[in-house]
């Protein structure tokens, strides 16, 4: 197991600040009530379902994120 795992949640709310959007805009996009959209911001981790809904609402390639720090972790 590794010591440090990827916290997607913090990967999409970053992004999410990033970008400069709200909570409720992301939960328009998705089509899930803001609610449900928190869950996904303090979740670890998501379904690759979700992950790739996130990266197409979103326009970024939260895939991308995820293999990158694991590439960096196996340094």
């Amino acid at each position: 197991m590794r010591p440090y795992p990827i916290h997607v949640g913090s990967l999409v709310r970053a992004e999410l600040s990033r970008q400069n959007q709200t909570v409720t805009w992301l939960a328009e996009q998705l089509g899930i009530q803001r609610t449900n959209c928190y869950r996904i911001l303090s979740a670890q981790s998501v379904h690759t379902v979700m992950l790739e809904r996130l990266s197409i609402a979103m326009q970024h390639d939260f895939f991308a994120d995820c293999t990158s720090q694991i590439n960096q972790r196996s340094k």
